[in-house]
């Protein structure tokens, strides 16, 4: 009966002067609290908190507005701060299309200079060809007309030697006609 008294003792005694689990409010602080951003939570007196970060850190309320007030006017200044990258980056983004564009007229550029140079040489070229031609041609023609000169000359000597011997002969005739009259 000894047994049945204190096991009795052991068990009812601790559940009577406890507290009731259910009455107590245990707020939780959950790890993902610590990559929290925005309004803390705030604490109020006589309440529980069981916190799962490895780090807390307590601010009473004058230190809090302190740094509130801190945080607005760097979000003020990284406004401004977001319009000037926000501009610049607009600006970088039409220079940049600009600076393509142009390599893209330069490339074209030098597509159609590339293109007027191969024609031009190709002109060269055919010029230069028909200079050759022409000079050769001009060489034939200098010798042909030296040998129709040298044939010129010649036909002349025996022309006029034609026409001596035919005066020749026509003295010679007139002798032996007027001999033999």
């Amino acid at each position: 009966m000894n047994k049945l008294i204190v096991l009795t003792f052991i068990f009812v005694i601790p559940k009577a002067f406890s507290q009731v689990v259910d009455s107590l409010q245990v707020i939780k602080i959950p790890a993902a609290y610590a990559d929290h951003s925005g309004e803390p939570l705030t604490v109020k007196k006589d309440s529980l908190y069981r916190f799962e970060t490895a780090d807390i850190f307590l601010v009473n309320k004058k230190s809090f507005l302190a740094i509130k007030n801190v945080y607005q006017s760097t979000i003020d200044q990284d406004r401004m701060t977001k319009e000037l990258v926000e501009k610049y980056t607009q600006t970088l983004r039409r220079n940049m299309d600009l600076e393509r564009r142009l390599g893209f007229n330069f490339a074209k550029t030098d597509s159609l200079d590339l293109l007027v140079y191969q024609k031009t040489q190709n002109t060269l070229d055919h010029t230069q060809k028909a200079l050759e031609y022409t000079i050769n041609s001009l060489d034939k023609a200098s010798t042909s007309l030296e040998l129709v000169e040298k044939a010129a000359k010649r036909q002349r000597r025996k022309s006029v030697f034609e026409k001596i011997l035919i005066g020749i002969a026509g003295v010679g005739a007139g002798v032996l006609i007027g001999v033999s009259l």
